[in-house]
């Protein structure tokens, strides 16, 4: 089994201060392998560093692997945004999360995230792990 890892999780993963680091760090580290992050949240992770070099170690520190979306993914985040957009969701909502839930719903494997919302609600199948409510 795989499991896809979401920004909500990787952002207070590197920073020991946050309140979610431990709960974090501990999913991560007993998560099922490998753990994949996609270009997304590379992007949305590497607005916090200094640098890509900075960025590359924090992701190889924890063995992280990058995966691309393929067609059907970016497809399948289209039309959940667009079911979103139908049911009134707020015209500054961006698509990271759809790509994320599309491709763990394509790809059939979990994903560890904190932001259950979006996910939660446009891709019904997919495992999530969370914390508790």
């Amino acid at each position: 089994m795989t499991t896809f890892v979401d920004t909500s999780v990787l952002i207070p993963l590197f920073d020991t201060a946050s309140p979610h680091h431990a709960w974090c760090r501990e999913q991560v580290e007993t998560a099922d392998p490998p753990l994949i992050i996609s270009d997304i949240v590379y992007t949305e992770v590497s607005i916090g560093m200094d640098s890509k070099e900075a960025t590359d170690a924090a992701i190889t520190q924890f063995a992280f692997v990058r995966r691309a979306y393929s067609d059907e993914v970016l497809f399948r985040a289209g039309r959940a945004f667009l079911d979103y957009k139908a049911n009134d969701g707020p015209k500054e909502s961006l698509l990271p999360d759809f790509f994320v839930g599309a491709q763990a719903e394509i790809e059939g494997e979990a994903l560890l995230t904190r932001d259950t919302g979006k996910v939660g609600t446009y891709f019904p199948g997919v495992q999530l792990i969370a914390p508790a409510a």
